[in-house]
């Protein structure tokens, strides 16, 4: 089974055309603007190398947030359009959050795992794992001293886009691990998305939003 998978999030485009669980074409393209634009030549691109068509696509997974309110929009609108016009496409969306976790090996893992992601405010998108994977708190928008309070006392790791800026004054943590990445990378996209399919838990792509968009009305 084929199966493609895409974010544009952040500031990239990342991409993996997958043939069972070997990658046979891998995109990771970093960019502050147009990645719907890419987006659409990488997976002709990918097709055309592979020597196949989107009808071959069995499965399909999408980042869904949180990140860019373009972004996020971008790739479901996209990923969507895949699937009207496949409809025996199976098709999922995966949080970032997952995808950052997943990227965290076990040996850097701490009694506490912190993925912080870019919001370009004040604030840091943040969840909280456990040494297992497990979920321990809900996608949240907080303030750097709300991630204090929730860390201290315990040793933790800390994996994400917004982990620089956050650590970039001192909090008076436990550090095991710090590992800056400018975005999820294809590899462990692939995966998280692949885990939902072996566990049957396939969903709907829907946006991760966790605070509304900042918009006015001019």
């Amino acid at each position: 089974m084929y199966t493609l998978v895409f974010d544009t999030t952040a500031k990239a485009v990342i991409l993996g055309l997958y043939k069972d669980r070997e990658c046979v074409y891998k995109v990771e393209e970093f960019m502050e603007y147009g990645q719907a634009e890419i987006l659409a030549v990488k997976v002709k691109d990918a097709l055309d190398i592979e020597g196949i068509d989107f009808s071959s696509i069995g499965l399909l997974g999408v980042g869904v947030g949180p990140g860019s309110f373009t972004g996020v929009r971008a790739g479901l609108a996209f990923a969507k359009a895949l699937g009207f016009a496949v409809p025996s496409l199976l098709m999922t969306g995966v949080s970032l959050f997952d995808v950052y976790n997943e990227m965290l090996v076990k040996e850097k893992r701490a009694y506490y795992n912190a993925v912080v992601i870019e919001t370009k405010r004040e604030d840091f998108y943040f969840q909280l794992f456990d040494q297992d994977m497990n979920k321990l708190s809900e996608p949240l928008a907080l303030t750097r001293e709300e991630i204090r309070d929730k860390l201290k006392g315990r040793q933790v790791s800390f994996i994400g886009d917004g982990v620089e800026r956050l650590l970039s004054v001192s909090m008076g943590l436990q550090i095991k691990h710090v590992e800056l990445s400018e975005s999820v990378d294809a590899v462990a996209l692939f995966e998280t998305v692949y885990k939902k399919y072996l566990e049957k838990s396939l969903d709907f792509p829907k946006p991760l939003y966790i605070r509304n968009a900042d918009a006015c009305v001019k």
